[in-house]
């Protein structure tokens, strides 16, 4: 080997060895720049899954907060409900009462008809047999009114 040959590969091993650091050195910087990289959007994560925490503990109170709202609204209906029943009930009892009532009131007054009819009779002078079948009136009470009706005529 030539004394020219030993700087050359000398001067080749120093340059291999220059680029080599180099490329090592650009490697190095994109991968520290890639780290970087990284590592922002790691924090920019965490901080969207911080937000994202207090968002789930915030729905999770707005849904406790709507649960018991409706559980105080259904207890409400609930009662409301039965209150309404108990009023129906009630309400049914009094129609029924006035229904009753009402029938009571119906029979009077087609004995009241009756007995005007019979008045009339007995003021014109009708026999109590007319006024009996006609009235319907038992003919004891036709001869009371008859009775009546007849010392008034008088």
């Amino acid at each position: 080997m030539s004394l020219l040959a030993v700087p050359i590969l000398t001067v080749a091993a120093l340059v291999c060895s220059i680029l080599s650091l180099a490329v090592l050195f650009i490697i190095t910087a994109r991968g520290k720049v890639r780290f970087t990289l990284l590592e922002s959007q790691w924090q920019a994560n965490e901080l969207l899954l911080n937000n994202l925490q207090l968002t789930n503990n915030t729905l999770q109170n707005s849904i406790k907060n709507v649960q018991k709202k409706h559980e105080c609204s259904l207890l409400e209906h609930t009662q409301v409900s039965k209150q309404l029943e108990h009023r129906i009930n009630t309400l049914k009892i009094q129609l029924h009462n006035q229904q009753e009532s009402i029938i009571l009131l119906q029979d009077e007054k087609s004995d009241d008809k009756f007995y005007s009819r019979a008045i009339k009779l007995a003021k014109k002078g009708a026999a109590i047999d007319e006024i009996v079948d006609e009235c319907e009136l038992p003919y004891a009470e036709v001869e009371m009114l008859l009775s009546i009706y007849q010392k008034n005529s008088a």
